[in-house]
This record gives C-alpha cells, structure tokens and sequence, in this order.
C-alpha cells in the first residue's frame, strides 16, 4: 500500500508522514521522505561539483548520471528516522537549512532532476508499504496510490512554523522574513512548468491551521483505519 501526503512548505507533512510511518510500523510501513531526496541531490551539486545557483536551474547529465550512480546517494529509513549518505556520509543534518531548502527549489524545477528522483523514489517503494510526502507524490510519483492526503495551512500558521523550525537550527528570521520566505516558495512551487504543487483530483484535503500536529496525526490516522481495516487486519 501507498499513502501520498502533498502540500507546500511547513504545512507539517513531513512530521506527520514519519508519525504516521511509526504509527503503522507494525504493520510494516515506512516512510519515503521525498523532499530529502531533492535537498542532497542540491547539496551535492553545489558542494561537489560547484554547481552556483544560477547553473542549479539546469544541471549537466554527466553530473546527475555520476551522482545517481549505486551507493553514492543512499536512502535509510531508520525507526523514527529518515537518513541520507552521500559517498558513504550522513549528510542528514545539512539538509534542513534555509541555502539548502532554497538551492532544492531551484534545481527541482529542472525536468532532468525530477526524473532522476522520480526513479530513486520508484526504486526504493517497490515492493514494500509506504507513506511519501512531498509535492507531486499524490500526482506525478504515485498516482495509483490507495490513500492521497493534501495538508495545508494558512501563510501566516506557515510562516511561523517556518521562523520556529530555523530557530531550532541556529538561524533567526524576522516574521516579515518568514512570511516572504514562504510566500516566494509557494510561487515557485506552484507555477513551475513541470509537477507544480496543486492537489490530486481525489487527495483528501486537510487544513491543520488550527489543528496540533498529534491533532492532524490522529485525523489522518483514522481515515487510513477506517478506509482499510481489512488490509491492516491481514498484517
């Protein structure tokens, strides 16, 4: 089974994909985090091979073709957790910065990027029970998927999320900051030419703007239940 959770920046579906994740574990999900995907891609583009943010909107094949290569860029999904190796290194923590988030913006607009992702992530769902968030999961990457989930919030509610979570890393961002900083990512992600962020025609819409995130877990985690007692009853 797959289970799809779109939605733009700091709407909460990566904590609630890996929530979700380690509440059905038993029954031997796992989660696919996406966005982790297309942040080391970035991040090795400009730290190996010096690519500059402008030279990100097209990355050379030669490039992508070295880095996809077996064993260079390795996904782990620990209990909890979520891992990416690059030449053998946990470069995890590196990922979740305001240079990173905007460079995998970037280069995820390019055709050749998503496509290269697009196949990491066919690899590494297959055969096995998954929940994938991301942007294009419910669209592009797993349109047959049992269970598509769309999570959004207000600006504002995203915003602040977004100022708390750069906080939690060291990096102090105005309100006004965090409000441009989300505002321009929703741009980019919604009017790109190639998987823009828009719903699945048959995603479940859920806004958590006045929900906790245990809230949005418990919603979520019923529908599942309620959709599928039969298959999860069989695990």
């Amino acid at each position: 089974m797959i289970i799809t959770i779109d939605g733009p920046v700091a709407s909460g579906k990566s904590t609630v994909a890996q929530a979700l994740a380690h509440e059905f574990h038993e029954f031997g999900f796992y989660y696919l985090y996406t966005g982790l995907l297309y942040r080391a891609l970035a991040y090795a583009l400009v730290t190996a091979y010096g690519y500059s943010e402008e030279a990100l909107v097209a990355p050379g094949e030669d490039a992508l073709e070295a880095l996809l290569q077996k064993g260079r860029l390795e996904y782990r999904f620990d209990v909890g957790a979520a891992r990416i190796l690059f030449d053998g290194k946990d470069i995890t923590s590196l990922l979740k910065t305001e240079e990173v988030d905007r460079i995998s913006s970037i280069s995820s607009a390019n055709a050749a990027v998503r496509a290269a992702v697009y196949c990491l992530q066919q690899q590494i769902a297959t055969g096995a029970d998954i929940i994938a968030d991301g942007r294009d999961t419910g669209t592009v990457v797993f349109p047959n998927a049992q269970i598509k989930f769309f999570l959004t919030a207000s600006v504002e509610e995203r915003a602040f999320r977004w100022r708390t979570n750069q906080a939690r890393q060291g990096n102090m961002v105005s309100e006004d900051e965090a409000i441009t900083a989300v505002t321009m990512r929703d741009e980019r992600d919604r009017t790109r030419k190639i998987s823009p962020l828009l719903p699945a025609e048959d995603a479940i819409l859920v806004d958590n703007s006045n929900w906790s995130i245990e809230e949005t877990i418990t919603y979520m985690a019923a529908i599942v239940r309620d959709r599928y007692p039969d298959f999860l009853a069989k695990k």
